[in-house]
């Protein structure tokens, strides 16, 4: 691991720059040569060792100075702007992390002639208008030429661990990728603050990312075979799927595991600079399958900070993977900005039971959700349910399809993929049965976070207020021309309409499927008469939407192998089940 700090002095006048020295050493020991009689003409060597150390370059740059010159009593102004410049060949990527100040100092700028006097780091984000609190000041950054600022925020303190709890303002996994970040800060003056000048530090660390330790593994001849990477941290190993050369095959979605990591799909190299699927992509098997094989590996993205009010979506680039911490579970997703601009979690949401949701760490829910039917219990955890069809006698707690407020509005919910193979056999995955990559079931109650209700007609146009996503992010919207999974479609070459099949639905299903997109064939537990659970898992995809139909239905984005219907058009009984995927707040 490679790392780059840089030391920035507020109103900088002055920038104090530390680097640590790029290393490449070569190790040689010393060849030696006997020789002997000549006239035998032999030589004699000793052994020669030959290594070395490697070390990626990363390099972090600074142009210019922080300086907010002339700040009035009373007033609020920002800085100029800096640029900070980031390159490196590590294959990995790196983290670009900020702190101010160090570990004996505060984050405070300090009046320099009268320590008595500072402005305080900004506890709440805001925009340069909305900084109102007296003599205090926060930080700005933009990745895209200054076009879309963040809003200002508090610096972390820097307690001297090389960044590792710093602000993130960069993560990437992408090799040779090189970066510009523009920066500036902003303070607000009371009117009877003190003059003079105001100083601390701001410090940048570039650290690259640790190659992991994967290994490449032998695929038998005629088999696609999915791989874990041998890392000892990951549950779980699948097995192997039969292909023909130039064959079109559906990929397994992941069964796989990783604690602290998201998985952002299937790579055909250790290193990940190769082809890189979505986990049900269909792709066709490459023409030397029948003697080589073809291994695919997981894709695992460490994780880069919480989701709850997350900010950096501005920061990412089209097709760029991060991922992120749901603080409710603690479990972690990958997250791409897709082809709309958004950012989307990649995966589907595995939020179970075990979460106690909040106003602060949900998107607006409607508390305490109902979860015990019989009782009238309440409770503002989610309630899970077994597979069988609702009888009021004897499965009062099952899936309901009833279509009555008994049903409608009360939490339901599955964690039934949330087993994991243990394993490399190919009999232990079934693409109907039981897959980590489906993520949970939810009707549409517990999506929605307690509004998806029974018994009220919403008219098209409808969108839910709240749902089960982390604060800060939303359940796609549906129903509509304009709605979220409409756009995702158009903007991926697809028509939008309420559905496509032939051709044009096979490749608008395609690229759903494909990286980063991820969408995977996880269907729900539910039909419209109830008779069939999970039936059709492996074979189709159905996701919610925050978008009621009327008093019974709701907007689902719904598509196979060959057909797309992105929610115009699309509905399901609110008291069946379906998949959740979360947009982060614009």
């Amino acid at each position: 691991m490679k790392r780059k700090i840089i030391t920035s002095t507020l109103t900088g006048a002055t920038k104090i720059i530390l680097l640590s020295p790029i290393i490449i050493t070569l190790c040689l020991l010393n060849i030696l040569f006997y020789s002997f009689d000549n006239s035998l003409a032999l030589t004699y060597s000793s052994n020669a060792e030959v290594g070395f150390t490697f070390n990626p370059t990363i390099s972090v740059n600074l142009s210019g100075d922080l300086l907010i010159n002339n700040l009035s009593p009373g007033s609020v102004s920002d800085s100029n702007t800096i640029n900070v410049n980031v390159s490196t060949n590590a294959s990995q990527g790196y983290v670009l992390t900020a702190t101010s100040g160090t570990k004996t100092t505060n984050t405070d700028l300090v009046n320099q002639t009268n320590s008595a006097y500072k402005f305080s780091s900004i506890a709440t984000n805001a925009s340069l208008s909305n900084l109102t609190t007296d003599n205090t000041w926060g930080f700005s950054y933009s990745e895209d030429s200054g076009t879309n600022w963040s809003n200002y925020s508090g610096l972390p303190l820097d307690n001297d661990d090389e960044g590792a709890t710093g602000k993130q303002l960069i993560n990437t996994i992408n090799p040779a990728d090189n970066r510009t970040l523009q920066f500036k800060i902003a303070a607000r003056a009371s009117s009877n603050q003190a003059a003079g000048t105001y100083i601390n530090t701001i410090n940048f660390y570039a650290v690259a990312n640790p190659d992991p330790t994967l290994q490449p593994v032998s695929c038998p001849a005629g088999k696609v075979c999915y791989n874990a990477n041998s890392l000892t941290t990951v549950q779980g190993e699948m097995g192997q799927q039969t292909a023909n050369n130039g064959a079109e095959k559906t990929l397994w979605a992941s069964n796989f595991k990783r604690n602290g990591y998201g998985f952002a799909g299937w790579a055909d190299s250790t290193t990940y600079n190769g082809l890189r699927y979505g986990p049900n992509q269909t792709i066709t098997a490459p023409s030397d399958i029948s003697t080589n094989g073809y291994s695919l590996y997981a894709i695992w993205v460490k994780s880069a900070g919480d989701m709850q009010n997350w900010t950096g979506c501005s920061s990412l680039s089209q097709g760029e993977v991060t991922a992120l911490k749901d603080t409710r579970d603690n479990d972690v997703y990958a997250v791409a900005k897709l082809a709309d601009g958004k950012c989307w979690m990649i995966e589907n949401l595995r939020l179970d039971d075990s979460a106690t949701l909040s106003s602060i760490n949900t998107h607006n829910p409607s508390l305490p959700l109902t979860n015990i039917y019989d009782t009238g219990a309440t409770s503002n955890h989610l309630s899970p349910t077994s597979f069988v069809v609702y009888d009021a006698a004897t499965t009062p707690e099952g899936w309901c399809f009833n279509r009555s407020a008994a049903c409608d509005n009360q939490s339901r919910l599955s964690t039934i993929n949330t087993a994991l193979f243990t394993n490399n056999t190919s009999s232990n995955y079934d693409a109907n049965g039981d897959v980590y990559s489906y993520g949970n079931y939810y009707n549409w109650y517990s999506a929605t976070a307690g509004h998806g209700k029974y018994g009220t007609s919403y008219g098209n146009g409808y969108y839910a207020p709240g749902d089960i996503c982390p604060v800060g992010w939303y359940l796609p919207t549906g129903g509509s021309s304009t709605a979220d999974f409409n756009t995702l479609d158009i903007s991926m070459g697809g028509a939008g309409q309420e559905y496509q099949g032939g051709d044009a639905g096979t490749l608008s299903s395609r690229k759903w499927r494909s990286y980063p997109n991820n969408f995977v064939l996880s269907d729900s537990p539910s039909s419209n008469d109830g008779s069939s659970i999970l039936l059709f898992r492996g074979m189709n995809g159905s996701y919610w939407s925050s978008s009621g139909e009327n008093d019974k239905e709701a907007y689902k984005l719904s598509f196979g192998s060959n057909y797309i219907a992105p929610g115009a058009g699309t509905v399901s009984y609110k008291d069946g089940g379906g998949t959740v995927r979360c947009i982060a707040g614009t």
